[in-house]
């Protein structure tokens, strides 16, 4: 099994998803799939791969947008998921086999940071991400790093959350366990994490700074579909393992988790039906283009 060494300015996400994180998230892949399937499907409509193309999928996870870019890009293409978590990749390449035999060289995965990682230059026709890029320590230098891996002409897409006041799903159980938890310093708004490009003026300062140019923002509001187990009591749990919850809860007792949990039931009861929370968010497509040489 491959390492990716915890060092550098990232050095801190890579210790997070190379643990706990990373496994949950694999543990978790199906829910986690079926919540942001959609989300992932809107942002590769934007992005439009086409049959032949090159293309990057950064922070690529356990391979969900990965393998379904490779259907449209046919045998002709080639599509690299790039991603620091090994447990995550590990199930991203055990789905290769899942896909039709004459796909299955058209997808490949690389443990690496993609901040630093020395890709090709000039190799690709798209630099796609759904929720990751967002942790890098330094955003400007990853995002010049990647641009080098763009053709000139190349195009970016990535999704990314809104601000975290406008995603009810993550606003409503997280309001509902702070009640129960020690208080925090408020965290630095641009520190990497899941609501750190929640920031339009600040996304694009960095993509400029990086050399894009035609820098665009679509907003979407999806209704999110939360689905794990049958109860309320294990959608809860859900909300738990994601997210600054899942951080927050690190070390406390058993005692706080439970009625933790039980504040999180209370709350999304309302979105509950069958099985299933449903429940609001807010994202961003961001677009841009790497300039002509």
């Amino acid at each position: 099994m491959q390492t990716l060494n915890a060092s550098g300015e990232n050095a801190e996400q890579i210790k997070f998803w190379n643990g706990e994180a990373g496994t949950h998230w694999a543990d978790r892949n199906h829910e986690m799939d079926a919540m942001l399937a959609p989300l992932g499907a809107a942002a590769i409509e934007r992005a439009s791969p086409v049959v032949g193309e090159q293309v990057l999928d950064i922070g690529c996870g356990c391979g969900g947008t990965t393998l379904e870019m490779t259907n449209l890009l046919g045998e002709s293409g080639h599509i690299l998921g790039v991603d620091i978590s090994q447990p995550m990749l590990d199930l991203a390449n055990s789905k290769i086999c899942s896909i039709p035999e004459e796909l299955q060289s058209v997808p490949s995965f690389q443990l690496a940071d993609a901040s630093t990682f020395g890709f090709p230059a000039g190799a690709y026709d798209l630099l796609f991400s759904r929720f990751g890029v967002m942790f890098f320590a330094n955003p400007p230098a990853a995002f010049a790093n990647m641009r080098e891996a763009l053709k000139p002409g190349g195009r970016l897409t990535f999704l990314c959350w809104a601000p975290a006041e406008q995603n009810d799903w993550i606003m409503t159980p997280f309001m509902a366990a702070r009640e129960h938890l020690p208080p925090t310093d408020k965290p630095d708004p641009a520190a990497p994490g899941p609501f750190a490009f929640a920031d339009k003026d600040y996304v694009q300062t960095i993509l400029e700074t990086a050399g894009f140019i035609d820098i665009g923002f679509e907003s979407i509001s999806p209704l999110m579909k939360i689905v794990r187990g049958q109860s309320l009591e294990e959608a809860a749990e859900f909300f738990m393992e994601m997210g600054p919850i899942s951080r927050a809860l690190v070390s406390q007792p058993d005692s706080v988790l439970a009625t933790v949990k039980s504040a999180i039931a209370e709350a999304i009861q309302g979105h509950y039906k069958k099985g299933v929370v449903e429940i609001g968010a807010k994202c961003w497509v961001v677009s841009a283009i790497n300039p002509q040489a």
